[in-house]
């Protein structure tokens, strides 16, 4: 039988980090309005980092022969 989840706004976020609700416990103390700010904070940021990436991978990619960019592409991140 599942548990009972802590709050929704601890399984949004659990949902977004990729982690069972338990491990936020320690967040409780939070109202789920809260919680609501923190998920879009991190999920703003998970954005950002993959944004950042794909972008320093475009970069990295130039400096690569290109009879082999797709190949250099798939093992470093995976082909778009």
């Amino acid at each position: 039988m599942r548990e009972e989840s802590m709050s929704e706004g601890l399984d949004r976020l659990a949902a977004t980090l990729g982690v069972p609700a338990t491990r936020l416990a320690p967040l409780e103390a939070y109202d789920d309005e809260q919680l609501g700010r923190f998920n879009d904070l991190t999920q703003g940021a998970m954005t950002a980092e993959d944004k950042a990436f794909e972008a320093s991978l475009d970069e990295a990619l130039k400096l690569v022969p290109k009879m082999l960019r797709g190949v250099v592409q798939r093992m470093l991140g995976g082909a778009r």
